[in-house]
């Protein structure tokens, strides 16, 4: 019965997190903006968690893992019915040569990243770790935040230009990075004595019956919602049976619920009729989804073992210090060398610009997606360091920039 009320109480909590009504708090209180909703609850994760209060053990997170499948397919389903034709081809050159430059450099530091690290924690089997790190680190490397209305007062043409740029740009990427973590997840594995096994053969047949299996979901959800006509009740009872199955796939092949649910809200947006009910049912309880994950990713990250005591805390805070200060240099030159031609019509000094140096939301989720596989716990722990690597690249942009008001133009926002 206690666990019943427990369970009941954290639910009625994130569905008021995700609330309509926190989401206009958001759009109205500039802090909130950036560190409300999701943030707040893997905080309030991390204070019931095993290694604060201990309000929930390790049992319990067991319990709940079912719901924490769905709540990751339901996420992976919102970043897929991004990919239709439409959007990618209203894409513009810049931006291509902005993502491109962004995955290259990003994928160059996973792979030195993954094989430096794959060194010390699996010595004895580097090419597996090596895969498996690869992909994680790409998860920590790859994107940037879409949130800018926080960063900027500008309302001129090229400063929303800039903005359009870095939401569209940030959504591309998030479909390389479910992409590249779960083929790195697919391909190498963890047994269950702990061991890093490399099977690239297997993972690959394994992800093309995955990828069929999803397939035959989506196409069959999609001709039954063909025929109910924008029903709300029978698009409900759908997309539930089918986050349901979705779920059961992924464990069954051995991959991850983003995955899964990416395929599947990429067949649905390709498609040539628009399911707009389904759509909007999946965007609008988006809010809700982000903040179970982040609620479960503070419930099971832990703080890297080093960290106990002073001088490894040290170590541990200036490798946080390290990486979101080299994110604050690397990803602003980057988006300037790819939109240096386009300069005349995107504000490269308004404070959008300064989003891509934050890290993406979705790191987090792909994380936790990595942690529920792993029984080593070092992905607990570098759960924690994107936890960490995101609040410093956010308190980086945060820094008050003179020319940014300077140059707002009469009229603009206050």
């Amino acid at each position: 019965m206690t666990n019943a009320l427990i369970w009941l109480a954290i639910g009625s909590i994130i569905l008021v997190a995700g609330s309509r009504w926190m989401q206009r708090a958001r759009r109205t209180i500039p802090a909130m903006r950036v560190l409300g909703g999701g943030w707040a609850l893997l905080a309030f994760g991390i204070l019931v968690g095993p290694h604060a209060l201990g309000v929930f053990d390790g049992g319990r997170l067991v319990q709940v893992q079912p719901i924490l499948l769905i709540l990751l397919t339901w996420a992976g389903i919102v970043i897929g019915l991004q990919c239709r034709v439409r959007l990618f081809r209203a894409i513009p050159p810049a931006l291509w040569r902005w993502v491109s430059f962004d995955l290259c450099v990003s994928l160059v530091f996973a792979i030195v990243a993954g094989g430096v690290v794959a060194r010390m924690w699996q010595p004895d089997s580097p090419a597996a770790a090596h895969i498996l790190l690869t992909g994680t680190f790409a998860a920590l490397a790859i994107g940037w935040n879409p949130e800018s209305r926080s960063l900027s007062r500008r309302n001129d043409a090229r400063a929303l230009r800039m903005a359009a740029l870095v939401q569209a740009g940030a959504g591309v990427l998030a479909v390389c990075t479910v992409v590249i973590a779960s083929l790195a997840l697919q391909c190498a594995f963890q047994d269950s004595y702990g061991n890093v096994i490399f099977a690239p053969w297997g993972g690959m047949l394994a992800l093309a019956m995955e990828v069929g299996a999803v397939c035959v979901v989506a196409l069959g959800a999609r001709e039954i919602l063909r025929d109910t006509r924008e029903d709300d009740a029978r698009t409900t009872l759908i997309v539930i049976g089918a986050l349901c199955i979705l779920s059961g796939i992924a464990v069954s092949f051995g991959g991850s619920g983003l995955l899964t649910g990416l395929i599947f809200g990429a067949t649905i947006g390709l498609s040539r009729r628009r399911l707009r009910a389904l759509e909007h049912f999946i965007s609008s309880a988006e809010p809700i989804v982000a903040s179970g994950c982040f609620f479960f990713a503070g419930m099971t990250l832990a703080l890297p073992e080093a960290s106990g005591t002073l001088l490894g805390a040290l170590a541990v805070g200036a490798i946080v210090l390290m990486l979101a200060l080299a994110r604050r240099v690397l990803k602003p030159l980057l988006m300037t060398l790819a939109l240096a031609p386009d300069r005349a019509t995107v504000a490269l000094d308004s404070g959008a610009a300064r989003a891509p140096a934050r890290q993406a939301p979705l790191t987090i989720v792909v994380l936790l997606a990595f942690a529920i596989q792993d029984t080593s716990g070092l992905a607990e722990q570098l759960l924690a360091f994107a936890v960490l690597i995101s609040l410093a690249s956010v308190a980086f942009t945060l820094l008050p920039r003179i020319n940014d008001n300077a140059t707002a133009p009469r009229g603009a926002l206050p």
